[in-house]
């Protein structure tokens, strides 16, 4: 299949869900798919987030350290919501690497409290951010105290909720 010519057609959810069980089929397919999302036409980009966060719900074990890095640094360099958002929620999917950028970190705290973001944007980043504190305790005091003081007039319910839901994990409630 050429998966570039796929994606760069209008896509339905459906066409996507074929596109993911054709890589199920042919797991050696998928690094054709997840090189997609450095394409230069930025409707294959996004598409192919879509498709890889598909994968990554499945299948976390095929994206390694390299593609969270490069993922990482897409999602700090890009503009278009739809591909940060498939960033992001491929990132809260797949394992950590023993290095995460620092920059990362930092652009996941900025993400998850500006109301300026989607809330999509805000939860994954603030999944991600749990995640890396359980792997870096030290994190969690910082995040502890971000989330505490918020003005939470600012935020949509669903910002509120995952607030919430994180918070009980982090004080192991």
């Amino acid at each position: 299949m050429d998966y570039r010519e796929h994606l760069s057609r209008p896509l339905s959810k459906r066409y996507v869900d074929n596109l993911v069980l054709e890589i199920f089929a042919n797991p050696r397919d998928f690094y054709l798919v997840y090189q997609l999302i450095f394409d230069p036409d930025e409707k294959v980009r996004w598409r192919a987030a879509w498709a890889c966060q598909k994968i990554s719900e499945k299948h976390p074990q095929w994206f390694n350290d390299q593609h969270f890095l490069e993922l990482a640094y897409l999602a700090i360099s890009t503009s278009h919501g739809g591909l940060h958002r498939g960033c992001l929620s491929i990132l809260k999917s797949i394992s950590l690497p023993e290095n995460i950028p620092v920059e990362f970190i930092n652009a996941c705290f900025d993400w998850m409290i500006s109301p300026k973001y989607p809330i999509a944007v805000q939860a994954f980043s603030m999944r991600i951010l749990y995640l890396i504190c359980l792997r870096e305790p030290d994190f969690r005091h910082e995040l502890i105290a971000c989330l505490e003081n918020v003005d939470l007039e600012c935020y949509s319910p669903g910002f509120k909720s995952t607030r919430k839901n994180i918070l009980k994990l982090l004080n192991g409630k």
